[in-house]
């Protein structure tokens, strides 16, 4: 076997990750192309090949700089989980062997794959927190989330907040005003409008991603956004309005994906990562009954991996938080492309 690079639009890869029973929305070549075209990076597919040239094994990759830093190939950025698509009669350990050969003689700093890879040489292995995920049942009754879930979601049933899913550019535009309020709530910056935008395009309106909108006589109280893809739903982004009284939308929203889940055949609901020390965060995701399992990122690397760039500071901060919206999103049109 050997690796290889095919451009991001390879009929051969997107067959392969249409076909693959573990690929998910992460693995899409149009998610990708969302990253890549937004910040303007370079992208490709990291293929493994067979003597006859099939691919048996392959990953999606960006290529990014930190400020002043090296190249550097992920897979991917602002991605929670992307692990190695293989075919299950390879051996993981040539597959992972072959791809740290072809990295460490390539002229990048490093490979970061958000996966856990097998042990070795050269290979560091990063905590960066949990995800949750939860195996879907056929029959909606047969969830069973926590007490304080079931009585926020009925909370919002006896108020009247309705939940409404859309993929069209106006849903993704209601929910990135309620997502500019969520970050600035946060202090921290906003993705570029354009990220959202050609999501939409490229992957929502295809099919494989919705929004799911909350809203109580005409007013939107939350919203959320989650891809999908072969039988995987992913929770990627919610919103809500700090400025209206909590009124359970959240939960409404994420028991009406839920059931839909179920309802349309999907197997797994993932609710992503969760960094350590968010402790509230883990315990709203299980109690929706999903299972927590540690998140490892592996570095492929000659190098200690670097730190890169963690988290915003107080100060900046606190300057989000008391500006206009304006100044988020100003903010995240800078500094996104270097958090990458």
């Amino acid at each position: 076997m050997r690796v290889i690079t095919v451009p991001m639009n390879d009929p051969g890869w997107a067959g392969y990750v249409a076909a693959h029973p573990q690929a998910g929305p992460f693995h899409l070549p149009a998610w990708t192309s969302v990253i890549a075209d937004c910040y303007h990076f370079g992208s490709f597919v990291m293929a493994v090949v067979d003597a006859d040239g099939a691919i048996v094994a392959g990953a999606p990759v960006i290529a990014a700089r930190s400020p002043f830093g090296p190249l550097r190939w992920i897979s991917l950025p602002f991605t929670d989980s992307c692990p190695l698509l293989m075919d299950h009669d390879q051996d993981p350990a040539a597959i992972v062997a072959a791809i740290q050969e072809f990295v460490l003689a390539s002229p990048i700093r490093e490979f970061e794959i958000r996966a856990n890879l097998p042990e070795g040489t050269d290979r560091f292995p990063v905590d960066v927190g949990f995800i949750h995920q939860m195996t879907l049942p056929s029959d909606p009754a047969d969830l069973h989330p926590h007490k304080s879930q079931r009585e926020n979601r009925n909370r919002a049933i006896r108020m009247g907040v309705q939940v409404s899913f859309g993929n069209g550019p106006e849903d993704i535009a209601t929910f990135y005003r309620m997502h500019t309020l969520t970050r600035r709530r946060h202090g921290v910056p906003v993705q570029p409008r354009r990220f959202f935008d050609l999501l939409q395009e490229r992957v929502l309106e295809p099919g494989n991603g919705l929004v799911a909108t909350a809203r109580l006589d005409g007013t939107v109280l939350a919203a959320g956004v989650y891809l999908q893809s072969n039988g995987t739903l992913v929770a990627k982004y919610h919103a809500s309005d700090p400025e209206l009284p909590f009124a359970g939308a959240g939960h409404l929203i994420e028991w009406e994906m839920m059931v839909k889940g179920c309802r349309e055949g999907f197997h797994t609901l993932d609710l992503g990562r969760t960094d350590r020390g968010a402790d509230g965060l883990r315990e709203y995701k299980s109690g929706w009954g999903h299972t927590e399992s540690p998140l490892v990122y592996t570095h492929i690397s000659r190098h200690t991996p670097s730190e890169g760039i963690s988290s915003v500071g107080e100060l900046p901060k606190r300057i989000i938080r008391n500006s206009p919206t304006w100044v988020t999103r100003a903010a995240g049109a800078v500094l996104y492309r270097w958090t990458a």
